[in-house]
């Protein structure tokens, strides 16, 4: 009709306008390829999740709790338990849900400075920061009541004295948080709420008053970090940096040998090599931020460590570290606890799993060895020279993982 009426008015359009029309078979055909283009994407995330193709399902950064498949039964169901499961079974099983969390996490990330993974802050800077380590580092969590806190340092001290008594030595050390060590890179949000005291400033306090072996690297990072030349925690880490963990081992490692007269073989420094390709931990919360690209670091620094060769007959101690997740940086990030102990040196991690041993392939033990509980503690006692209890700032809440209250119960300790 519109054409009809412009070609009345302008006789000329229906040779003007002629060449561009499309001829219906085109048409037709560039609708159906849209339609299937359409179907086909739509039939993707189903396919690959029934032919379960492997190069589509790129690993995603952090942890995810896996959703088991719900049971059906007439119950659940009526009561409403069973859709909402299956939905959240469903979601963690789509297809291709690997490919599109990226585009969305980048997207928030670039355009609104916002991460989508709910236990990431970024911070002023683009530093990034474990959401669950900022409350202790700012003395917002609950105090631990006086009576059990002075209970728990108590605990530990007849543990080192007991320990003393059958020539063994134990330690706690205590790494710092990025969020107290940096708190001016926190969010303003977060910054105005800084507490007088917290637990950490509690048991410092507890734990000097009763003359226990303590290493706090707490202060000395706070020290260090005014002249040190490079980041002693990354931009992009939850942990400290490679700079950070060879400048403690200094310290940790040195006051061990001096006060257990270990007779540990020596290390030192030989070169440094500056880097923005983070190693190891160093961009640990980047990676779970799961974006296309992960943020630029800041330039890091990894010294090149050089261990002293043992002296003919030199022994080396049996060491059992337990602790956090802080722990890895002595043994994988750099190798100080495979050089300077036995092979038979242990890492149970969060007193819970044994996580390393020296003893075996590749140090990491079998599954069937995870469980600390399932282990003699008296007998793992009698086989180490030296404990190392090493519990970040944050964690202390839960002070020496319970560590102490477990081996004086296997001791038969008062």
């Amino acid at each position: 009709m519109r054409a009809g009426i412009l070609s009345r008015l302008y006789p000329d359009f229906q040779a003007i306008s002629s060449p561009y029309r499309v001829p219906a078979a085109t048409y037709l055909s560039a609708k159906r390829g849209l339609f299937g283009l359409l179907l086909t994407l739509l039939l993707l995330p189903a396919v690959q999740t029934w032919l379960n193709i492997k190069f589509l399902r790129p690993s995603l950064g952090g942890y995810e709790a896996s959703v088991p498949r719900p049971a059906w039964h007439w119950d659940s169901l009526r009561a409403g338990v069973y859709q909402d499961r299956l939905e959240r079974y469903a979601a963690g099983h789509l297809g291709l849900r690997e490919q599109l969390i990226r585009p969305r996490n980048q997207l928030a990330y670039s355009l609104f400075g916002r991460s989508n993974n709910q236990q990431i802050i970024i911070g002023r800077d683009g530093a990034l920061f474990e959401a669950s380590t900022i409350a202790p580092a700012l003395g917002q969590t609950p105090p631990v009541p006086p009576a059990e806190l002075r209970q728990r340092v108590q605990q530990f001290r007849r543990l080192q004295d007991t320990l003393a008594r059958r020539g063994k030595l134990l330690v706690l050390a205590v790494p710092p948080s990025k969020a107290g060590l940096y708190p001016e890179l926190l969010p303003a949000a977060y910054r105005p709420a800084w507490q007088d005291s917290s637990n950490y400033q509690r048991y410092v306090a507890a734990l000097q008053a009763a003359g226990v072996n303590f290493v706090d690297f707490v202060p000395l990072f706070r020290r260090w970090k005014a002249a040190a030349p490079y980041p002693l925690f990354p931009r992009g880490g939850t942990h400290w940096s490679g700079y950070g963990v060879v400048r403690a081992a200094d310290t940790l490692f040195r006051y061990l040998d001096r006060r257990g007269r270990l007779g540990l073989r020596g290390f030192r420094v030989s070169g440094t090599a500056v880097s923005t390709t983070p190693r190891y931990t160093d961009s640990d919360i980047a990676k779970a931020l799961n974006l296309l690209w992960d943020p630029a670091p800041w330039p890091l620094a990894y010294p090149t460590v050089a261990f002293a060769p043992l002296r003919p007959g030199q022994p080396r101690p049996r060491l059992l570290l337990v602790g956090d997740s802080f722990g890895w940086g002595f043994i994988e990030f750099y190798p100080f606890v495979p050089e300077l102990f036995a092979p038979d040196s242990h890492f149970w991690y969060y007193n819970h799993e044994v996580e390393w041993t020296g003893a075996t392939p590749n140090h990491h033990v079998a599954p069937e060895q995870y469980e600390v509980r399932g282990l003699d503690r008296r007998a793992q006692l009698a086989a180490h020279d030296v404990v190392l209890v090493l519990v970040n700032e944050a964690n202390l809440g839960s002070f020496d993982l319970g560590f102490s209250a477990d081996m004086l119960q296997a001791l038969g300790a008062p």
